[in-house]
């Protein structure tokens, strides 16, 4: 794909489950399978990005979409000399705590930079997709378009560099996500802005150890490091039957489950993909017998993040980014 013939293209970005655990706004994985599509086309209008429509959701275009705004900061980055038109097909839900809004940010400008010859590597886009997540939750977090921009699980450092963490683990993701919607903007509301120092201090010790199990390949170490104590408890009780969904997801062998995100999305980490699926179907039983509906699903975590593909939703080859 050169930058002389390359005048549109459709670019997928994964869903992503973010906070994992004790990783509040500082780590996040990629779920394989299922995310959103961003068609870009170049105009001749620098700097310009406008939505043209959105597929798959209710919703009308606006130019605080975060599909626009991930564009925009984009073309300022690459510092093109063209704008784009966007059409935004939606293959996650909104408020649904699987990084609906981060996954279109992460399309777009990823669209925005294989347009413009991909100049630059994914992770130069974590601050502008991070900006767009403003507009969706009125503060700025990298822990979903992190993951939508580059795959696997990753680590926010304090001075904003995403770090893949590379585990040869084969990890799968439970998930059942009650029929509700829960607003970004207000589930970020309810963490205060002081953290009591044994809250701070146990989710510190346990994000080192989730992390230092998945560099050293240590599954049965990650066991019990999926606990929270800043954003779930206070998250809990606005999701429809959480604490059904976990203790199910424990009793069926999770590695540990948590709030994916915001909500209501519930996740559960597990050893392969074959033991996601027995847990997710454990989750899905415990909703049933409580007669909340819901919708469920086991995946891997993702390996690519936001990538070119075809009409059949193939990926398509792209070029390393220069340095």
């Amino acid at each position: 794909m050169s930058n002389d013939t390359l005048e549109r293209v459709r670019v997928f970005a994964p869903a992503t489950v973010g906070n994992v655990g004790p990783g509040y706004d500082v780590l996040g994985l990629a779920i394989d399978g299922v995310g959103d599509i961003v068609h870009a086309h170049r105009i001749d209008e620098p700097g310009a990005a406008r939505l043209l429509r959105i597929e798959g959701a209710d919703m009308q275009p606006a130019d605080d979409n975060t599909a626009v705004v991930g564009a925009r900061g984009a073309l300022a980055l690459c510092k093109a000399d063209f704008g784009v038109e966007l059409v935004l097909e939606k293959g996650l839900p909104i408020g649904s705590g699987l990084g609906s809004s981060g996954a279109s940010a992460a399309a777009a400008a990823m669209a925005v930079n294989l347009l413009a010859g991909s100049p630059l590597p994914p992770d130069a886009f974590v601050g502008v997709c991070a900006e767009a997540e403003r507009v969706a939750s009125g503060a700025p977090h990298a822990d979903n378009v992190a993951p939508a921009l580059l795959g696997g699980v990753v680590l926010l450092t304090p001075h904003g560099r995403p770090i893949r963490i590379h585990s040869e683990l084969e990890l799968g993701v439970a998930l059942v996500t009650p029929a509700q919607r829960v607003e970004t903007r207000y589930a970020r509301e309810t963490i205060p802005a002081s953290i009591p120092l044994v809250e701070a201090i146990s989710n510190n010790a346990m994000l080192a150890t989730l992390v230092y199990a998945l560099a050293t390949n240590n599954a049965e170490l990650l066991r019990g490091t999926i606990t929270d104590r800043i954003a779930e408890p206070r998250r809990a009780p606005l999701i429809k039957g959480f604490a059904e969904a976990k203790q199910a997801a424990l009793d069926a062998g999770a590695l540990g489950a948590s709030i994916s995100g915001s909500g209501p999305t519930i996740f559960a980490l597990c050893n392969d993909v074959a033991k996601a699926d027995a847990v997710q179907k454990a989750m899905s039983e415990a909703l049933h017998e409580i007669n909340i509906a819901h919708v469920h699903r086991a995946s891997p975590v993702a390996k690519r993040g936001a990538h070119a593909i075809d009409d059949d939703g193939k990926p398509l080859h792209q070029p390393e980014a220069s340095a």
